[in-house]
């Protein structure tokens, strides 16, 4: 990770007063406590798992605003829309994708959408006149 990089999740990174991993309702499902990115990843993944298993309604699936410690996310990709960010650690890794299967770094993510492809994506679902939706 660069030293700016560095600077900006240390420096977004407050303490949370809540571990909690909430769903849509409120409900507690899990916790992480922000150091780990592997611990945030399997709780994603059983939560996800038992919600599949006892046929819980989408619209109260987990989704990353129920993850803690957001402050964590540098400010410059808490609106990144490629894929989920489901949080970033304490280190900069940042566990991402709809099934919170991939672990990519900031630096990566910070490569990656200042690319040409992912700026033209941007601005195609920024744009009402794109036919994006």
């Amino acid at each position: 990770m660069d030293d700016i990089t560095k600077q900006s999740v240390q420096s977004e990174a407050k303490s949370n007063s809540s571990n909690d991993i909430t769903l849509p309702d409120g409900t507690v499902v899990g916790s992480w406590d922000g150091a780990d990115i592997l611990d945030l990843q399997k709780e994603i993944q059983r939560i996800q798992a038992q919600q599949k298993a006892d046929g819980d309604p989408r619209s109260n699936y987990v989704t990353k605003f129920g993850v803690p410690h957001q402050e964590q996310t540098p400010s410059h990709l808490r609106d990144f829309i490629a894929y989920i960010i489901w949080g970033v650690d304490r280190k900069g890794s940042c566990l991402v994708a709809s099934r919170a299967n991939r672990i990519e770094t900031v630096d990566y993510i910070n490569e990656w959408c200042g690319n040409s492809i992912a700026q033209d994506a941007g601005n195609r679902a920024r744009d009402p006149n794109s036919g994006c939706k």
